[in-house]
């Protein structure tokens, strides 16, 4: 059965008690048809899971869980034009438990507006509908730090095997890595013989570093 989950990035493990906010008590109670009495948990999104019974507006904390992060995976992801899209992605990496997501232009990226806000609600919702213990970092940079990203994919790069290890990597826009950008990168490897979509091309990648 579903144990539902409130994310709350002030949460501390002390309390033996806490108040439920009423946005947050609201869905719950009539979104969820969630009762007294019933088991849901709580995150802070760094680690800490507690599991508690509703008790009107409070959740009584029965008990604690100290998760330990199992990757260091930072990503950068060119913003997509289809506002869906980036979406799917953002949430479906918080799933997967990247601890870093930065956002940022490309020489051949769409110009497209996604505030920081709407992003971490994205990630809030991703975390309570999956119930993990970690929301990654969320950075928007005007430009791709090559330093901290030296890794990409390409479908001219290197079979991807040789460069397994690295956890920090970038994945390109729609219409591709221009040329100069493919030589300032230190590492280039390939995911497919075949050109895979932005959102693809960076759920595959995540998935095979974790």
């Amino acid at each position: 059965m579903h144990t539902p989950t409130i994310f709350d990035d002030n949460y501390e493990s002390e309390k033996k008690e806490y108040l439920i906010t009423k946005e947050k008590l609201h869905h719950l109670q009539n979104v969820l048809r969630i009762k007294n009495n019933s088991h849901i948990r709580v995150t802070n999104g760094m680690g800490l899971v507690s599991l508690g019974k509703i008790s009107d507006s409070y959740l009584i904390i029965e008990e604690n869980k100290i998760h330990q992060r199992t990757n260091d995976v930072h990503v950068f992801i060119s913003k997509l034009q289809d506002k869906t899209r980036m979406r799917h992605l953002i949430e479906k990496l918080t799933e997967l438990g990247v601890k870093g997501i930065t956002l940022g232009k490309t020489e051949n990226s769409q110009k497209v507006n996604i505030e920081h806000k709407k992003v971490n609600n994205w990630v809030i919702g991703a975390v309570e509908q999956s119930g993990i213990a970690f929301a990654p970092k969320i950075s928007i940079e005007k430009q791709l730090d090559f330093d901290k990203f030296q890794h990409t994919f390409d479908i001219t790069g290197e079979s991807l095997n040789k460069n397994i290890n690295f956890t920090s990597f970038a994945i390109g826009p729609e219409g591709g890595w221009s040329k100069k950008e493919l030589e300032n990168f230190k590492y280039i490897s390939k995911l497919s013989n075949f050109t895979l979509r932005s959102d693809t091309a960076a759920i595959v990648a995540v998935s095979l570093m974790m």
